[in-house]
């Protein structure tokens, strides 16, 4: 069993949270982070949320239309909370984190979508995050044929309607997006966090990335390949050469792979240097 950075009150409360909300993903993430920065105190975060939360619960009351819900929340969230992008410049790594985006009201598309999400999920909204062509969006569905697409770092909403003469085929041609959800998002956040901190050189934390998606999806060749160039960038050549040897092995007609040889056969003339 995987054990985080918490001290027990705090694994505890989100142990809690975690169960009264799956399949929500925001805890899940939330905890991750704790993975890679063991020194995290996520108690401010995790207060916000609950509160926000309470907040949400108090809405549903006084407004039981589901399309007025949906009004008053992303007026809530983005003219209210005022969650949006950041202007200033922040880390990538930060803006990526969940943590921070609740305690600044500010980050990147992912955490937006992913707080937003699970804000409308809280509000019983049929809400689920989306991608179109590499974007990440937050799309709600209001029946089979209708719902909305919310651009999460400006609150830019669209309307959609499945015309009810539309045919199958034009139908789903119709259908706005992939809709991600549970372990995907989890996916999304940790790939996108283990690039950020690639391009800012910050390579444990990476590894960690790596290491927390392979217990997901198993030996990928692309997550070994990466965490060979990570191993490298932390001086363990020999395991570096491993797992960049098993990537040429399973992926031989990938593009980089003359790069990848190269680099194997760097190590390799490293390693007899060294012995």
């Amino acid at each position: 069993m995987t054990t985080f950075g918490f001290d027990e009150h705090d694994d505890s409360y989100i142990d809690d949270a975690y169960d009264d909300f799956t399949p929500a993903a925001i805890y899940r993430c939330i905890k991750a982070e704790s993975k890679w920065d063991p020194q995290l105190d996520l108690t401010a975060a995790l207060d916000v949320l609950a509160d926000f939360e309470k907040q949400i619960n108090a809405l549903c009351i006084v407004v039981p239309d589901s399309h007025e819900r949906l009004d008053k929340l992303l007026d809530t969230f983005y003219s209210t909370w005022l969650f949006s992008a950041s202007s200033l410049k922040v880390p990538e790594h930060k803006l990526n984190s969940l943590s921070y985006t609740l305690t600044m009201r500010s980050g990147s598309p992912t955490t937006l979508a992913i707080l937003l999400c699970h804000f409308l999920q809280q509000a019983n909204l049929d809400a689920s995050m989306s991608l179109n062509q590499g974007d990440i969006g937050v799309h709600i569905a209001m029946s089979d044929e209708e719902g909305y697409l919310v651009e999460p770092s400006s609150g830019q909403q669209s309307w959609y309607i499945i015309p009810e003469n539309a045919d199958e085929a034009e139908g789903q041609e119709q259908e706005p997006l992939e809709l991600i959800f549970d372990d995907e998002v989890y996916k999304l956040f940790l790939a996108q966090q283990k690039w950020s901190f690639i391009s800012e050189n910050k390579f444990g934390h990476a590894l960690t990335c790596v290491e927390m998606l392979m217990e997901l999806i198993g030996d990928d060749p692309y997550e070994r390949r990466d965490r060979g160039y990570l191993l490298n960038q932390l001086d363990c050549p020999k395991m570096a050469r491993d797992d960049l040897q098993f990537f040429v092995d399973e992926c031989p007609d990938d593009p980089a792979i003359e790069i990848i040889q190269h680099q194997i056969e760097e190590l390799e003339d490293n390693n007899k240097t060294h012995h």
